[in-house]
């Protein structure tokens, strides 16, 4: 539980409340002595005081109760509301009806009607047979006492009188009573001289200080003073002693407990306003061992985690260099870069400065690394970050943000700058010594740039783009390696597919309309259940628009995330609104660019809950996984712990995966289509080496995948080889609605 922030105090200041309170604790003990005391040598006198007045106080109210009940009683009398009513007959009623009457008691002086405005309801009666003690209005409705010269003593009591089934007070009542002789009546005294009561004082008097006026005798007994005496003498002795062992208690705690915790407290303080110093002990000696304890170990505490803080930014710094520095070059990754843009593109906005953007590609690399393999692969990847980075300027780091694209930003560079930059790097690269790695082709990279320059009107977020743009141009010519963005760029981009094409594309993409899609069945063979692989279509206006120039727009515009985001939005909408059946199944095919996506694994989230009725299959590329086989295998098995499984897509296109095989984060292997269409080719030693490449992964526990059946031959091999499941025109091709089985 938090305490208020006005409980919060110093030792000393509780040390303080606390003396104190002891001390009035003793105090208190020495006055009840005393008191007491007192009450010994005056026993008779104050007791028979105090039971006096007590007695005459209950004597008092008893007598007022008495009345007060007498008046209301008459106040719920049926003849004074009629005379409220109709105060024709008020006399009569007055003197005759009302003294005859069993509420007139004999020792009333008089007894009164009043309006609600106080004034009396009828002018006093002209046969009154006594004195007249009541007011003719009323200016205060509370009990009080008449005293008069001859020491008569009247009591004055006045009662609401209310309209009968409501609070509407409809006037009041006034009795009078001559008070000492009911008094003593009616009461009966133990503790009080009932012949020594009298009252004194002339006047209106109210009735609770009635007691400051009356006399009275109590009954006296005999008091020891030499009791008394003893008990003056015993609380002047604890007194005495009192005051001696405060101070003492006051020294000790300010040598032991107070002292310390300052000195702790200040110590502390030190160490709050300069945390990363090492502050000198107190050189006090502490009585208390526990507080010279706590003094030595703040000290080694503070000491230890100085140590602890060092070698943990130590380690922040570590890990920090490490989430951003590639795992293959040490060359910063597409984190950094995404970080480093993203500050570039702000700090652009603040103060415009010329910015200009270089990708590097390397020409032909799949076809290197299906030829060579991906250990091959990775060495040139390596060569090349390092050669590129040694060409740069050191403000200007080089960015491994895909396989093997490589990004430089450059600030406050001319283009001419920025040119001769790219030339040395790409002097550099043919250079350097890629034969050593068994290479024996040339190796050429292309180099894509782009820059804010004012003629051009580019904004910075389009540099990514359009140096992409650029490094496509330059891998379409031979001989100029690099090329510079310009906006003719942008209608060459699209010469694949047309602007009307391209813009449906990227709409479709961005925003999920025209996008339709399709479902191709994949058929197990031993026990003929199935799933359905979803491959997208763009239906505009019943044109639709394939997969083949889809990709093409997908690529140039970098829109492959985009792209793999909208395709699991639209097979949850298939999935919720039940147009795959129910206990079958979907394959989601997945770009190696969405699988190093920090939130990978949100993306499935909505639907995770399908798994309980669906066959949920994720199908990633062979080339993806193997570049990423760390990062893979833990994302991966994530989802396949989630009840997620894993296809590994075009296994065999760089006959070079089977070496990882055994590592592979995967429930299922997709032949490549180039395999199975040369299974169906009449090459023994290709189908013998197909066939014994698919014994060994049905052996490894794999469901094998063989794309492209077409004809009852190509399924009879497909059998042969040992597949465990079949996809292909002979089964079913893509349709909008799944083929029911």
């Amino acid at each position: 539980m938090k305490a208020p922030q006005f409980l919060i105090k110093s030792i000393r200041f509780y040390f303080g409340l606390f003396l104190i309170i002891g001390l009035m604790l003793l105090l208190f003990v020495d006055l009840t002595l005393y008191s007491q005391g007192q009450d010994i040598r005056e026993t008779v006198e104050k007791q028979s005081n105090i039971e006096a007045a007590h007695e005459l106080n209950l004597a008092f109210e008893s007598s007022l109760k008495i009345i007060q009940k007498q008046a209301q009683a008459i106040s719920d009398w049926d003849e004074v509301h009629q005379q409220f009513h109709d105060p024709s007959y008020y006399f009569f009623w007055h003197d005759e009806r009302l003294t005859e009457s069993g509420y007139f008691k004999p020792y009333y002086d008089g007894l009164e009607l009043y309006k609600s405005n106080k004034q009396l309801l009828m002018p006093a009666s002209p046969n009154e047979r006594i004195h007249f003690f009541l007011p003719e209005k009323l200016d205060n409705l509370e009990p009080s006492f008449l005293l008069s010269e001859n020491l008569e003593m009247h009591l004055n009591i006045y009662q609401k009188i209310k309209n009968r089934g409501s609070d509407e007070i409809i006037g009041y009542i006034g009795i009078s009573i001559d008070f000492l002789p009911f008094f003593l009546k009616n009461n009966t005294f133990y503790h009080v001289n009932k012949s020594s009561i009298s009252f004194k004082g002339v006047g209106k008097i109210p009735y609770t200080d009635i007691m400051e006026h009356v006399n009275y005798q109590p009954v006296s007994n005999p008091v020891s003073d030499y009791l008394w005496q003893l008990i003056q003498d015993f609380i002047v002795e604890l007194i005495v002693l009192m005051i001696i062992v405060s101070l003492f208690i006051s020294l000790v705690f300010n040598l032991t407990i107070y002292k310390p915790l300052q000195l702790i407290s200040d110590y502390l303080t030190r160490i709050k306003n300069a945390p990363k110093k090492i502050q000198p002990l107190p050189e006090e000696t502490f009585f208390l061992k526990e507080f010279e304890e706590l003094k030595n170990t703040l000290h080694d505490y503070h000491r230890d985690l100085l140590k602890a803080q060092n070698e943990l930014d130590t380690q922040n710094h570590k890990v920090w260099e490490q989430a951003r520095r590639d795992v293959l070059t040490n060359v910063y990754n597409r984190r950094a870069f995404d970080e480093a843009w993203d500050e570039t593109i702000n700090e652009y906005f603040k103060e415009p400065i010329p910015t200009s953007f270089m990708l590097f590609d390397c020409d032909f690399f799949k076809a290197l690394n299906d030829t060579y393999g991906h250990e091959v692969g990775d060495e040139v990847i390596q060569l090349s970050a390092i050669t590129i980075q040694q060409s740069l300027p050191l403000d200007c780091p080089v960015y491994r943000i895909g396989g093997d694209e490589f990004a430089i930003i450059l600030v406050s560079r001319t283009q001419e700058q920025t040119i001769k930059i790219a030339h040395q790097c790409l002097t550099a690269l043919e250079l350097a010594p890629f034969k050593s790695l068994g290479i024996k082709e040339h190796l050429t990279f292309s180099v894509g740039v782009s820059s804010t320059l004012t003629d051009l009107s580019n904004e910075i977020t389009n540099l990514p783009r359009q140096a992409d743009m650029a490094m496509y141009k330059a891998k379409q010519s031979l001989k100029e390696k690099i090329q510079c963005y310009h906006h003719t760029l942008d209608k060459e981009s699209l010469s694949l597919v047309s602007n009307n094409i391209a813009n449906t594309v990227v709409e479709a993409i961005h925003s999920g309309a025209f996008i339709q899609m399709h479902f191709q069945p994949i058929q197990s063979l031993s026990t003929d259940s199935v799933y359905y692989e979803s491959l997208i279509r763009i239906n505009q206006n019943s044109n639709i628009i394939y997969p083949n120039d889809i990709f093409a727009i997908v690529d140039r515009r970098r829109m492959e995330v985009d792209l793999d985001q909208q395709v699991i939005k639209q097979v949850h909408l298939a999935l919720k609104n039940n147009e795959i059946p129910k206990h079958t199944g979907v394959a989601i095919n997945i770009s190696g660019k969405t699988l190093l996506q920090p939130n990978f694994i949100e993306l499935f989230n909505p639907i995770k809950h399908f798994i309980n009725d669906y066959k949920i299959v994720i199908e990633i590329t062979e080339t993806s996984l193997i570049d990423h086989m760390d990062y893979a295998k833990k994302v991966l098995n994530n989802l396949r712990d989630s009840g997620f499984l894993i296809a590994l897509d075009d296994f065999g296109s760089g006959y070079s995966s089977i070496r990882y095989l055994a590592h592979m984060p995967v429930d299922i292997i997709k032949f490549d289509m180039s395999m199975t269409q040369a299974l169906a080719g009449n090459d023994l030693k290709t189908h013998n080496i197909i066939k014994t490449t698919a014994e060994m992964i049905i052996n490894s526990g794999y469901d094998l995948v063989l794309e492209g059946i077409e004809d009852n031959d190509t399924l009879e091999k497909a059998k042969q080889v040992g597949a465990t499941h079949i996809q292909g025109y002979l089964i079913g091709k893509p349709s909008a609605k799944p083929k029911v089985f």
